[in-house]
């Protein structure tokens, strides 16, 4: 099996802080992959140590079979990473900025060709002559992502690529990462605190938690396991003055969460299948209706971490 990344017993510390904990990660090649977990969890630094930025303080690394410490200019040639669109120069035009890193990046092809085309491709033509500074936002990140796509890169690392943007960009954004892992077979890893966006475009999630992957699989089997362990469901309480009995439903240690959305209205996290419910209702003197909810990503993320934080 190709693996795109591969990572053995990897440790990364910041002085007295461990960022990474002996982890143990792999991704197949061409496959979008979403990594998971809370801030602080260690996903940023997983990532610049795939690409090279920094280096793990104990463990192996590769990409594509090529140890990232050692043959760190190969590993480059291979690599695009996109978190934040600092890395732009904000003097320059994007016709500017991706002929300057198209350059840095060795390109051997025709690079003016290919910088128009990626901004055709990213709605960014009528931009081209624009200094970088004067874009809005959303504009930036497309360049952004368009600069790290000139070297065509087989491995794209994705760290919060649509935070703090338009709805109208961040669904562009994703749609183009589709199109590259279709079109041209591009392993992605992609991280996101928007768990719908990881839902909608990766086939397989790690969940990282403290500086440990706590859990990866293929989105169908993680899903699927804990619809069997997980219920989400939806109360309808005949009137407010049974709220207080609802609330009291969180000494139960099968009931993981309880969101209350109104005076009349609440959501339950619960091992206990719908049907066994009603006994509950009735032990705690509640009258109300009830209906079982589909699971998220975001139900499953929650009752992962769920007292690991």
């Amino acid at each position: 099996m190709n693996k795109a990344i591969e990572m053995k017993n990897v440790t990364r510390k910041f002085g007295n802080v461990i960022a990474l904990n002996n982890i143990d990660f792999e991704i197949e090649a061409k496959k979008i992959v979403g990594l998971l977990g809370p801030n602080g969890a260690g996903k940023s630094t997983l990532m610049k140590i795939i690409s090279t930025l920094i280096l793990p303080s104990a463990g192996e690394v590769k990409a594509f079979g090529i140890d990232v410490v050692k043959e760190k200019s190969k590993v480059r040639n291979l690599i695009s990473l996109v978190s934040d669109y600092t890395v732009l120069e904000d003097e320059l035009t994007p016709y500017e900025n991706l002929i300057l890193f198209g350059k840095i990046s060795n390109v051997k092809e025709d690079l003016k060709s290919k910088a128009l085309s990626l901004l055709e491709d990213f709605g960014l033509s009528q931009y081209k002559h624009r200094l970088t500074k004067n874009l809005s936002s959303g504009n930036k990140q497309k360049l952004n992502i368009a600069r790290s796509l000139i070297k065509n890169p087989k491995l794209l690392l994705l760290d919060e690529p649509t935070i703090a943007i338009d709805v109208e960009t961040s669904r562009f954004i994703r749609e183009y990462i589709l199109d590259q892992n279709l079109k041209n077979e591009k392993t992605i890893l992609i991280s996101s605190h928007y768990m719908w966006e990881v839902e909608q475009i990766a086939s397989e999630i790690a969940i990282l938690v403290d500086g440990k992957i706590i859990a990866q699989d293929k989105m169908i089997n993680i899903m699927k396991k804990f619809e069997n362990e997980l219920s989400i469901i939806e109360v309808e309480l005949e009137s407010p003055e049974y709220l207080s009995n609802l609330e009291a439903l969180k000494d139960e240690k099968i009931i993981s969460g309880l969101k209350i959305i109104s005076s009349t209205t609440a959501i339950i996290e619960t091992q206990l299948k719908i049907e066994h419910f009603e006994e509950l209702t009735k032990k705690y003197n509640i009258k109300c209706s009830y209906r079982n909810m589909k699971i998220s990503l975001e139900d499953v993320y929650s009752y992962i971490i769920k007292g690991r934080l």
